[in-house]
């Protein structure tokens, strides 16, 4: 599987230990940044890791700031992503089983590295559940209508 990864300055502290990990459990990584630890702008990253996955270069995408409120906002601007915050283990279960969430994103102020892997392993393993596709049909609709 291809995974999209993007952070702003929060997140590039664990940055490589997370996209080693993601290589490490048998995935490719698109590496969208950012490649500093100044601050910087979340949208940008959001939007680069969206437009990957909308154009089919990714199946998947992880964004990281530091709650990753800020992140999955951005992304769900975009047509097409289904970015969901994710703290525990239910959670990375259930934005895919439910939601069929296209990216994760999670705080790395909140959350330790070994965390966040173990919800990534779980968001990028768990199936979309089709009796949940009647309602991620209708966020299409409200996108339409907007």
């Amino acid at each position: 599987m291809k995974i999209a990864f993007g952070c702003d300055h929060a997140g590039f502290e664990i940055k490589e230990k997370l996209i080693n990990y993601i290589k490490s459990i048998g995935n490719e990584v698109i590496d969208c940044g950012t490649d500093v630890s100044i601050s910087c702008d979340y949208p940008d990253f959001a939007l680069k890791v969206a437009q990957n996955i909308v154009s089919k270069k990714a199946d998947k995408g992880i964004l990281i700031c530091g709650t990753g409120i800020g992140m999955s906002i951005a992304a769900n601007k975009i047509k097409g992503i289904r970015a969901a915050v994710c703290w525990s283990k239910e959670t990375a279960t259930l934005i895919s089983q439910h939601n069929n969430a296209n990216i994760m994103c999670a705080g790395a102020r909140f959350a330790s590295v070994e965390d966040i892997c173990s919800w990534i392993k779980i968001f990028i393993e768990t199936k979309f559940e089709e009796r949940h596709l009647k309602r991620i049909n209708k966020i299409s609709l409200i996108e339409q209508q907007s």
